[in-house]
């Protein structure tokens, strides 16, 4: 399986970090290994901090799952935003997947 390429963008749209996560691997994993700009509080898609907006690539994330899907109807997420603690990796990725992320941190 061919690993997925992570692009963290700032908000002026430059690249802040990259990084890769094999399919079917949690995204919170590659952030803390790539010290990526993604701030944690309580990872268990409760708090919100870890909030991002995918602008590519969600191709490559698997459909929230319970906890995820509840947070997001609960804050009333637009449909490209994820929860980087508990977002998980497709199975079935394409082999060059680029999935690039905006941290937006946690909603107001």
């Amino acid at each position: 399986m061919t690993p997925i390429r992570i692009e963290f963008l700032r908000p002026d749209g430059s690249v802040a970090n990259v990084t890769s996560m094999a399919p079917g691997s949690d995204l919170v994993d590659a952030c803390d290994a790539s010290n990526a700009p993604v701030d944690f509080a309580c990872r268990a898609a409760s708090c919100t901090t870890c909030r991002v907006r995918v602008l590519a690539g969600g191709e490559a994330l698997a459909a929230p799952g319970g906890m995820e899907h509840e947070l997001l109807r609960a804050v009333r997420a637009p449909a490209d935003v994820r929860f980087a603690c508990v977002a998980r990796a497709a199975e079935d990725v394409a082999d060059s997947a680029t999935l690039r992320l905006l941290p937006l941190g946690p909603c107001a």
